[in-house]
């Protein structure tokens, strides 16, 4: 079967008991909270690896901790690890966030400003241009 898709949009929503589709207060965002997705993304993502599955973790990484700490999931639970860097044109990512309706995701336009300002810090993962659509990407 295909990979458990892990999102830490859906992760924070459950920890908060609503719906996917419900948007969260800014106080759900404060690091603490994050700090505490993230770690629930990597136990289940542990988890399911050690049951045999394999695992998409869809979450921002801009943090090199948080790369480096999915990365160690995988290596504590003995398989492979291959991590994606997904890249496009900032108007372009405007015009999808913008458009976005009905998603786990609350990210608007301002705080993907706000991510693409950040400092990743290097990026060792594989680069991947998400400009096509995805049956335009597809191999």
């Amino acid at each position: 079967p295909g990979a458990l898709i892990l999102r830490s949009d859906e992760i924070r929503k459950r920890r908060h008991g609503l719906p996917p589709e419900t948007r969260l207060p800014p106080g759900a965002y404060a690091p603490a909270e994050s700090a505490a997705v993230h770690a629930a993304l990597f136990a289940l993502a542990e988890t399911a690896l050690r049951g045999g599955h394999s695992v998409i973790a869809d979450a921002a990484f801009l943090d090199p901790a948080l790369r480096q700490g999915i990365a160690a999931v995988a290596a504590e639970a003995g398989v492979p690890f291959q991590g994606v860097w997904l890249e496009a044109p900032l108007d372009l990512l405007r015009q999808r966030v913008a458009a976005r309706r009905g998603d786990a995701s609350d990210a608007d336009v301002a705080v993907l400003e706000s991510m693409a300002a950040a400092e990743a810090g290097p990026i060792d993962w594989r680069r991947l241009d998400v400009t096509a659509t995805m049956p335009e990407a597809a191999p």
